[in-house]
């Protein structure tokens, strides 16, 4: 039997943890009878602890709005989530509420921790728990921030990210805070800043991959860099990362005739969380992009794990970290993220040989070892050309790509222009489009006049 560790013994109705609209309606709706108020170490740990609130409902529209698959009309037309229907055609002002609102749950509940320690004074047995717990919630609310930035907020861009709307930066427990949109630059330092100071607080490893690290910190630190285009830093903590105990799962090893080959709480996992539901990433009607599939070479054993072929010929995506009959996406943080990462970055600061060094240690575990030939190009461009493909075929469906869409196109050095095509009409995503920034939720515009919507 599959099973989280799960400890929750504080209940917020979700009406509560809605505080981002910062209105009366939801602060009508009175707390539940039976909720304990947190007030010791014990109950703030159970609050983080909660793992269905805390790592099982993940953003999931850009995953939604990526070019990891398609659907055919029927199947498109018959879904039940019409914000999944309009998600798939980038619809300009869909709704996504349900990422929104859950992401600004975790930021709730990592917020009321953060309050509560700074109310308790831990006794010499309770200190390294405190101090956990802080880097946990801190940790929490940056990769929350982070998540919604990349959903909701523009591209980070240095030229216009002091000026461009960001996200609200809820740093307070109090649903009665006003709430406004900090800046691009803001928002992301904010995240930085969370991180770094989660980092001094967190051990190295710890027993529960649902709980943070030091290296999860450090995963998501190098995740954050890459996306802003600090490749120096987003390198360096992923050589923390790899040289601190992270793992690789060699593919040599794993028997791709099962019905899960790739199992949860794996050994490259360093982090774990999962995403919402989405309708339109469904087995059983995701078929995955054909040029994706065709990408793999014979002896790239990732196909036959990542890939089950349908009785029509296409694919359907099981290579999923949380379990491949999991009905949610794993869009943690994992090892293999983190060294195809480092090798991007020493790629494009021109460290050849330190790139070619790490892609290779990576592909040996992806590749059929009696077959395997290291890479040994050395043409700068080429070699990034190389990366990138090897990054696109190993982090399909993990809410990666769309990230990968916005600050490569955001680079100018992809331009890569998405479509869909459903009832004989043609849907485009070109690069630089503003719906890259999904729109804001009306059920928070409307009653929240400082947040505005996104422009269109």
């Amino acid at each position: 039997m599959r099973y989280y560790k799960h400890i929750s013994i504080i209940c917020f109705p979700l009406t509560v943890l809605l505080f981002l609209n910062a209105c009366r309606k939801y602060l009508d709706a009175k707390p539940d009878s039976k909720m304990e108020i947190p007030s010791t170490v014990k109950d703030l740990r159970a609050m983080l602890d909660d793992v269905a609130t805390m790592n099982l409902s993940w953003p999931i529209a850009g995953e939604v709005a990526a070019d990891n698959y398609y659907l055919i009309s029927n199947n498109w037309s018959s879904l039940s989530s019409v914000t999944d229907r309009d998600n798939y055609i980038w619809k300009a002002d869909v709704s996504n509420d349900m990422d929104w609102s859950l992401s600004y749950r975790v930021v709730f509940k990592a917020n009321v921790v953060l309050e509560k320690l700074n109310d308790i004074v831990p006794t010499p047995a309770e200190q390294e728990e405190w101090s956990r717990l802080k880097g946990s919630a801190l940790f929490y609310r940056a990769f929350a921030f982070y998540m919604v930035t990349q959903e909701f907020a523009p591209p980070y861009d240095h030229n216009t990210a002091s000026v461009s709307p960001g996200i609200p930066l809820r740093l307070s427990a109090d649903v009665n805070e006003i709430s406004t949109r900090a800046s691009v630059e803001s928002t992301y330092s904010t995240i930085i800043n969370d991180l770094e100071n989660a980092a001094m607080l967190l051990p190295v490893n710890v027993p529960y991959k649902t709980r943070p690290s030091r290296l999860a910190v450090f995963a998501l630190l190098s995740r954050v860099h890459l996306t802003m285009g600090d490749f120096s830093k987003a390198a360096s903590y992923a050589d923390y990362c790899i040289k601190n105990g992270t793992q690789l799962l060699d593919y040599n090893d794993v028997n791709p005739n099962t019905d899960e080959p790739l199992k949860r709480f794996n050994n490259e996992v360093i982090f774990h969380v999962a995403a919402n539901y989405s309708y339109c990433l469904d087995p059983s009607i995701c078929k995955v992009d054909t040029t994706l599939v065709t990408s793999y070479a014979n002896a790239d054993l990732r196909k036959p794990i990542f890939y089950r072929i349908n009785s029509d010929g296409s694919a359907a995506f099981r290579g999923n970290y949380d379990g491949s009959n999991s009905y949610q996406l794993f869009t943690g943080l994992a090892a293999d993220e983190v060294f195809i990462t480092a090798a991007e970055c020493l790629a494009r600061q021109g460290k050849n040989t330190e790139a070619r060094q790490i892609l290779n240690v990576f592909l040996k575990t992806r590749y059929d070892k009696s077959t395997f030939l290291p890479v040994t190009e050395t043409d700068k461009d080429r070699l990034l050309s190389i990366i990138l493909l090897e990054r696109r075929k190993e982090l399909p469906f993990r809410g990666i790509r769309w990230i990968d869409l916005r600050r490569l196109n955001n680079a100018g050095t992809e331009n890569i222009t998405i479509r869909r095509q459903i009832n004989g009409v043609v849907y485009t995503l070109p690069p630089h489009d503003l719906r890259y920034a999904m729109q804001i939720p009306s059920s928070v515009t409307a009653i929240v006049p400082t947040i505005p919507k996104n422009p269109r």
